[in-house]
């Protein structure tokens, strides 16, 4: 019995870097270059992106490891909900930059301020602010966060390095960490094996109040004018810290539409 445990033991350190692979095949584009010595979100986690709708405490864990293995990404959080969870930041860009990353942002801001436009832009990165998952229960964001994450801090490819020496990615993995764990414990609960694609299902149909608003029962796609709530607060004073050229906040649009 112990040879046969030991058996299946190597066998499934020899088939997991298979099903790794083919998620990455899946995800990203054909060569893709990847540190093997980053783990890929489905490595770290223990299941593919998509298999189980990732607690948010797990998603920062992953970003936290990230951020310690590799010297493309600091981990920083910028507040807390009404529920106490970490609003969180993975800030990705080259080594170089992270060096002198605080110049950067200085440097960044003159741009936002009349009559302090720099003299150069040579050498000024742009600054990207990817932001996910405000309505907690569009939760493809949160795992895609994982994802983008993944790419950027592995991806050894000349055009991605390159990408990174000029520019400052930050990931923000969910506008709305208490919505999203209330959705999903939700979905992980009624969860059924095999899965049910069916709409009427119990695990596609919450009770209220769902995932979709904060602690308040608030919409916080609502509240980036208003700012009631401590999450736009948070995510808003972040913003004026940086001002960044780009700033994205991904949706979902349900599963007969298209993504964003």
């Amino acid at each position: 019995m112990k040879n046969i445990l030991k058996l299946f033991s190597a066998l499934s350190l020899l088939i997991a870097p298979l099903f790794s692979n083919a998620q990455n095949e899946y995800f990203f584009p054909e060569g893709t270059r990847l540190n093997s010595s980053i783990p890929s979100p489905e490595q770290f986690l223990g299941y593919p992106i998509g298999d189980w709708h990732t607690r948010h405490d797990r998603v920062v864990a992953y970003f936290q490891e990230l951020a310690r293995l590799s010297d493309r990404a600091t981990f920083q959080t910028i507040g807390f909900t009404n529920e106490l969870r970490p609003q969180v930041v993975l800030t990705v860009t080259s080594p170089a930059n992270h060096a002198r990353l605080e110049e950067i942002r200085q440097n960044h801001l003159k741009l936002s301020i009349p009559g302090e436009v720099p003299r150069s832009f040579e050498g000024m990165p742009s600054v990207i602010l990817l932001g996910h998952n405000v309505h907690g229960n569009e939760p493809s964001g949160g795992e895609a966060a994982m994802l983008e994450a993944y790419y950027y801090v592995a991806n050894q490819d000349a055009g991605i390095v390159s990408y990174l020496d000029n520019a400052v990615i930050m990931i923000d993995p969910s506008f709305n960490p208490d919505g999203r764990d209330r959705h999903s414990h939700w979905a992980n609960m009624h969860k059924s094996f095999p899965p049910v694609a069916d709409p009427i299902d119990r695990e596609h149909n919450e009770v209220w109040p769902g995932g979709r608003t904060n602690h308040y029962w608030f919409d916080l796609n609502r509240d980036w004018f208003p700012l009631a709530h401590v999450e736009s607060l948070n995510r808003v004073r972040f913003f004026h810290q940086w001002v960044p050229n780009v700033l994205t906040d991904y949706h979902e649009m349900g599963t007969n539409s298209t993504y964003f």
